[in-house]
């Protein structure tokens, strides 16, 4: 009987998960299939009740805008994902699920593959919900700020990390400290960074996989972390880095 693992999360439509993930079990001769379920807020409780029950399902990675809600819906939670306050991937253990954040080591992975300099740098994560990666850069960087459109939710998630208050901003204030910054970070869907229009100097990582190669390398590295958990065994990278650009330039962004 094949199993399965699902991605939860909304929309979910245009991901490019389950072609790295199908070809990664196809390759190491893994009976198991990746599948989208578009799962809005209302049904999240839903199907984690489904996935508790069927035990074909080894385990489910988890987007936007579940990767906090989910918590309290799991059994057990990680360390690292406790810290961040967000997960991204429920493994089945025995008759328990677990949730992990994969994220973070995604996104380190993905920095220096792409020969990012973050090292006492200046640097501006976009965005409320790149919870993962603040944490991620928190002990690297020199100066790190969270700008979001709703500054509220960057104090939460600066707070929740143990940052200096005065690393949460407001839009008002947002250009002011991208100008300031050596790396800019976008973890939203939109364009809002590129249209404050950034130096020649500063470093731009785009966390959107299909609109960027920087993207795609913390997709493919925090999918190989989550990949291992659910099946005990090394991740196939190259097999999982060629699917997943392939798959970028099937389907358009």
């Amino acid at each position: 009987m094949s199993s399965i693992v699902c991605l939860l999360g909304d929309p979910v439509s245009k991901s490019l998960s389950p072609a790295m993930h199908n070809a990664a079990f196809e390759s190491l001769g893994i009976d198991c299939h990746y599948v989208v379920h578009q799962v809005d807020r209302g049904g999240l409780t839903n199907a984690i009740g489904q996935l508790r029950q069927d035990d074909r399902i080894l385990g489910a990675n988890v987007t936007i805008p579940h990767k906090e809600s989910v918590m309290p819906l799991l059994d057990e939670i990680d360390p690292m994902a406790a810290r961040v306050g967000a997960v991204n991937t429920i493994s089945r253990v025995g008759g328990r699920l677990r949730g992990s954040n994969t994220d973070v080591v995604g996104f380190r992975q993905a920095i220096d593959e792409c020969g990012y300099q973050v090292a006492g740098k200046a640097v501006v994560v976009v965005g409320a919900g790149g919870a993962a990666v603040v944490a991620a850069l928190q002990s690297l960087t020199g100066r790190l700020w969270v700008i979001a459109r709703n500054p509220g939710q960057a104090r939460e998630l600066t707070d929740h990390l143990q940052l200096d208050p005065s690393a949460a901003v407001g839009l008002e204030r947002g250009r002011i400290v991208i100008s300031e910054a050596d790396l800019v970070i976008n973890a939203t869907p939109a364009d809002v960074v590129q249209g404050a229009g950034l130096r020649r100097d500063q470093q731009f990582f785009d966390l959107r996989s299909r609109r960027s190669a920087e993207g795609r390398a913390m997709l493919l590295y925090q999918g190989a972390a989550s990949f291992e958990i659910w099946t005990g065994r090394p991740a196939p990278l190259d097999v999982m880095r060629a699917a997943l650009a392939h798959a970028a330039e099937a389907v358009p962004a």
